[in-house]
């Protein structure tokens, strides 16, 4: 039993002792620099764990980039600014084993000059210029003018001014003027009937559709529930230059 204690002490020791080696970088990384990127190599002693931090200051490496475990240690960078100096630590995640650093390929981006001083004497001078004010909706002629038939305004109103929120007939018909000005504007799909002269307007985008006499006046305006509505309207497509409304 003696015997076994000397020979269990020098099995700790030579135990204890491999854990106890300390990770060693053999020679010093080499790098493979491009304009946008780099690839960085090292060999260590034994395997363990690859990691390289990086970045534009020494002192603040705030990126990183890994690999596996192994003796030769390879890591690939990308993203990188041409013409531009990066600083890195190669090592594992818990051991810093060497530092460097390298330059990529080409000329660094040119930086903005300073403006002169005639330029920050007139900043200084002249104001900010203030937005210019948004432009005020339409102001819309009356229903008596832009309804074909005010008799039917009210039961417009009360079946379709939900759909656009609408607060009165007046309202009501204002916002169906104003939808045929923003058509002939945007030049939104159109069709003209040559049977009665009916011209019917449509906006993808809202599904607001509308129907206008001959005269530019409204005939209805609602937002159709069926998704083929529009393409079982009849008449021809024309273009806003076409369109020549009557006086009655």
């Amino acid at each position: 039993m003696k015997g076994c204690i000397p020979l269990l002490a020098s099995l700790a020791v030579i135990i204890f002792g491999t854990l106890a080696h300390a990770v060693e970088i053999l020679g010093t990384p080499q790098v493979q620099a491009t304009a946008t990127g780099a690839v960085i190599t090292w060999k260590t002693d034994v395997e363990c764990g690859t990691r390289l931090n990086y970045g534009l200051n020494a002192a603040q490496l705030n990126h990183k980039a890994e690999g596996p475990v192994a003796r030769e240690h390879q890591v690939t960078l990308g993203g990188l600014t041409p013409g531009t100096t990066y600083h890195f630590s190669a090592g594992s995640a818990r051991t810093r084993l060497a530092t460097g650093s390298f330059s990529t390929i080409g000329a660094a981006p040119a930086a903005a000059p300073p403006p002169s001083i005639v330029r920050r004497v007139l900043d200084v001078l002249t104001p900010d210029p203030k937005p210019a004010p948004a432009a005020a909706p339409a102001a819309a002629p009356p229903s008596r003018v832009t309804w074909a038939n005010v008799a039917t305004l009210q039961d417009h109103f009360d079946r379709h001014g939900k759909d656009f929120a609408s607060q009165s007939p007046d309202d009501y018909a204002a916002q169906a003027w104003r939808f045929l000005q923003r058509a002939r504007a945007e030049s939104l799909p159109m069709k003209l009937d040559a049977t009665d002269g009916t011209l019917r307007v449509f906006d993808p985008k809202t599904r607001a559709f509308a129907a206008y006499n001959g005269a530019g006046r409204t005939k209805t305006f609602f937002k159709p529930e069926s998704p083929g509505y529009w393409q079982r309207q009849p008449g021809r497509p024309v273009k806003p230059a076409e369109l020549r409304f009557s006086s009655r």
